[in-house]
């Protein structure tokens, strides 16, 4: 029988970088998500500013484009943000058939190796059994 210990280390390897990828797709949402949140605020303050100067049209005006844009750039970031989760739930689905194919030749490595023991225990057993026939034989 071969031995398995070099499959198992391939499917480790090939399960840590998939774990690397989807980590990295993790830290790409938050990083979004976090720009996101920094614009959302930008705008709360320019929308405070201007709520203290109701009187300055060509500032209003200013806060209405600087609104649309911002509006223009964080449905860009939750486009990208939807993108990123389709590749994290494909990712997680990679990783768990990685994990499975990884315990199966895990399973079938720990079986060889009980039904190895078993084969050596009975063969053991055997050359004890044969050894102490031979004893008593020779006491006769």
């Amino acid at each position: 029988m071969a031995n398995l210990d070099p499959l198992i280390r391939l499917n480790k390897f090939k399960l840590e970088e998939k774990q690397r990828v989807l980590s990295t797709l993790y830290a790409d949402v938050q990083a979004l998500e976090v720009h996101k949140s920094a614009i959302l605020d930008s705008v709360e303050s320019e929308k405070e500013v201007v709520n203290l100067n109701t009187q300055d049209i060509t500032l209003m005006q200013g806060f209405l484009m600087y609104l649309q844009r911002s509006k223009g750039e964080v449905e860009i970031i939750n486009n990208q943000i939807s993108t990123l989760e389709i590749k994290i739930t494909r990712a997680v689905d990679e990783m768990r058939e990685s994990f499975g194919e990884l315990k199966k030749v895990e399973i079938t490595r720990d079986r060889r190796l009980e039904q190895t023991a078993k084969d050596n225990a009975k063969r053991e057993d055997a050359l004890f059994s044969e050894i102490a026939l031979e004893i008593y034989r020779r006491s006769k």
